[in-house]
């Protein structure tokens, strides 16, 4: 296993914000034991724990006026300021911002952070992905597997036992 995870928030029954579970399902059919998967649905204080000196890609769903749906935010989330579609309190209580923010007074960071955010539209209970949504949601697949395999040394490391 390496040392990678790939953390997913969301509320896998509540439409576009589903897409963050959506991409960790998808994920972990291809990455098997390889990379830790973990959702979670929005505990931060959990998140802070699971996240804690580890190399991190996060997927989460974002509501941003400015943005189109199925548009993704990549953002380096220890290098760079976070946008103000991840910077207001969501459903999950907390926002990211605030998350990496209350990380950094706990010594609580990840080593890294590479952020992928897709906007959403529709976040009703029940509702499906949008499907600008998934499209979006294949993308980020691909590179967040892209990236695993460059810091893993190739796509060779990851089929192997």
């Amino acid at each position: 296993m390496t040392d990678w995870m790939v953390i997913s928030l969301g509320n896998r029954f509540r439409g576009d914000d589903s897409v963050g579970p959506y991409v960790l399902s998808r994920l972990r059919e291809q990455v098997g034991e390889f990379v830790e998967c973990v959702e979670n649905g929005g505990d931060i204080g959990q998140l802070l724990k699971e996240w804690k000196q580890r190399p991190v890609c996060l997927v989460d769903a974002v509501m941003d006026e400015r943005g189109r749906v199925g548009d993704i935010v990549r953002i380096d989330g220890l290098a760079e300021t976070l946008p103000p579609s991840l910077s207001t309190t969501s459903s999950h209580g907390l926002s990211l911002a605030e998350a990496i923010e209350l990380g950094k007074s706990l010594d609580a960071l990840p080593r890294q952070l590479a952020i992928y955010a897709i906007c959403g539209e529709n976040f009703a209970i029940s509702a499906g992905l949008t499907p600008a949504v998934k499209a979006a949601a294949a993308i980020v697949e691909k590179e967040i597997l892209e990236l695993l395999n460059m810091q893993a040394g190739g796509p060779q490391c990851m089929s192997n036992p």
